[in-house]
């Protein structure tokens, strides 16, 4: 994906009237510069096609828990007929080609328009990489942050791959590790063994290649983060640049702390802890639950690859880009979940040459609704009006009837717009949909589509 964040979706609530007409100019000025305030867009024009990585969201300020997916009536079928009719209604009028496909909950197509074409899912590919995670790895797993002794006054920062891991304990429901905590134990252990002075290592080794894809835009590197298993505050070295390096920054987060905590430190550069080394002291990520749930709510681009690379690793698979994409493919393969033409290139939906068909995505949604082992994915997708890509959303009055309703994953390219999720209809029947469109003729134009067929399909009394 490149999706945008919550500002710059506030500021397309600002900026369209509440029956998706014109706004004043002096209104369409003031959202553009929210928007540009917000995004980390800095000097450059703003471009409402042209949305920059949700990477640029300062994650650690944020708070995704899971919500509790609406409770269903599973044999109440909508006839196709009339929800085919509903939809219609809305205009398709400058969102280009994609696709559609809505599921009964059986399972049974209701409706659709080319759902087996393979399109650009942009962020909605996080839905994917969310489900193998959760799979392959349960939904209580967490993460380890560790230190290792080496020996003779050497101590190695390991990681993990813990995409949440902070620099302060936060209070956070989703209880992220800290790299405060992390040192006060280490000072403990080193204390308690009479030492005081330290070298210190940092070891990012558990992935491996690239950390930036070449399917990339090469114009994020300056704000999108890089994949490594050493990451703290999501790779940022501020509020809307990326850190260069962020093992090393990592280290160098942790070597402040263990000072304060009275160990002196000296940095000694990257390291590979030694398979024998004895821990010091470690700090477990939150469940990978709660993971899932803040990546697929704030469309956290770096967590979704780092989870990419670890459903590579529980699968026998290097720990990159490709292993990750690799792995992904066996394990949607392995489910009925692949279809001719899909390409997959990271775990993010970054990149843009990746395909996916409409009808595998609104098939995983479903799964998700379907299996208790899954459902930590349905569960943490955002809600229309109320949280995460979606709380600015749905807020014209042909979309209200959403607000609340709608459970879904965004996605958003610059000419590309999606939206996978599940909802209730009027008459109490359970849809997983997928809504995708590319070519679209402006951001706002391809939300409108998406968000006025969703409530469409709300207010369908269609059984």
């Amino acid at each position: 994906m490149c999706e945008p964040s919550l500002s710059l979706a506030a500021a397309r609530a600002r900026w369209r009237s509440s029956a998706g007409g014109s706004a004043g100019p002096l209104r369409i000025v003031a959202a553009c510069l929210a928007a540009l305030l917000f995004a980390g867009c800095s000097t450059q024009a703003f471009n409402p096609n042209e949305v920059l990585p949700s990477a640029v969201v300062p994650v650690p300020s944020a708070d995704a828990s899971p919500t509790t997916p609406v409770a269903p009536q599973p044999t109440l079928i909508p006839i196709p007929e009339k929800l085919s009719v509903q939809l219609k209604k809305v205009s398709r009028s400058g969102i280009g080609a994609g696709g559609v496909a809505v599921l009964a909950d059986n399972g049974s197509m209701l409706t659709s328009r080319s759902p087996d074409k393979a399109v650009a899912p942009a962020s909605t590919m996080k839905v994917l990489t969310s489900l193998a995670a959760v799979d392959l790895l349960g939904a209580d797993h967490t993460f380890t942050t560790k230190v290792v002794d080496a020996g003779s006054g050497r101590i190695v920062l390991v990681g993990g791959g813990d995409p949440l891991l902070t620099i302060k304990p936060s209070k956070s429901v989703n209880k992220p590790a800290s790299l405060t905590a992390l040192a006060q134990a280490t000072a403990v252990a080193l204390t308690a063994s009479g030492v005081a002075k330290v070298s210190l290592g940092y070891d990012a080794s558990l992935f491996s290649g690239a950390g930036y894809s070449p399917k990339w835009k090469s114009t994020w590197r300056s704000y999108t983060a890089r994949v490594s298993s050493l990451v703290v505050g999501s790779g940022m070295a501020n509020k809307w640049q990326a850190a260069p390096d962020p093992a090393l920054a990592t280290a160098k987060a942790f070597a402040a702390k263990l000072k304060a905590a009275g160990i002196a430190v000296k940095l000694a550069g990257a390291a590979k802890a030694p398979a024998d080394a004895s821990e010091l002291a470690s700090v477990q990520s939150a469940p990978l639950s709660r993971i899932v749930a803040r990546t697929l709510q704030l469309s956290d681009n770096l967590a979704a690859d780092m989870l990419a690379r670890h459903v590579a690793l529980a699968s026998g698979q290097p720990a990159t880009f490709a292993g990750g994409a690799t792995a992904t493919r066996q394990w949607l393969s392995g489910h009925g979940l692949w279809a001719d033409g899909m390409r997959l290139y990271d775990g993010s939906g970054l990149a843009r040459d990746a395909r996916v068909t409409p009808s595998v995505l609104a098939h995983a949604v479903q799964l998700s609704l379907n299996t208790e082992r899954l459902a930590a994915v349905a569960q943490g997708l955002p809600v229309a009006g109320q949280n995460g890509t979606l709380k600015d959303r749905f807020n014209d009055k042909s979309e209200k009837a959403g607000r609340g309703n709608v459970h879904a994953k965004t996605g958003t390219l610059r000419g590309i717009a999606a939206l996978a999720g599940y909802l209730t209809t009027a008459d109490g029947a359970r849809l997983a949909f997928a809504l995708m469109a590319t070519n679209t003729v402006g951001q706002t134009t391809a939300y409108n589509w998406l968000d006025r067929t969703a409530a469409a399909m709300v207010r369908c009394g269609c059984s």
